[in-house]
């Protein structure tokens, strides 16, 4: 499983004057942005700890198998 997480940071400063006619602004930013890729590998278990086998060479059966317990 994959996933990509983009972290972005803003920063601004304005600052201005206003006089009758006259008006002067300032404006600044500065932006940065790091994205960064996270994947992991899900490995089933079973309740013990123990593996568990969800596929295999040959035909199998259904013995051995349980019913889903409450959630």
């Amino acid at each position: 499983m994959e996933f990509t997480v983009e972290l972005r940071r803003d920063v601004r400063a304005r600052g201005g004057i206003k006089a009758y006619v006259l008006s002067g602004e300032l404006d600044a930013g500065r932006s940065r942005t790091r994205t960064h890729r996270v994947s992991f590998t899900l490995e089933p278990r079973r309740a013990d700890g123990d593996p568990l086998l969800v596929a295999a060479d040959g035909e199998g059966g259904t013995a051995g198998l349980t019913t889903a317990g409450p959630l």
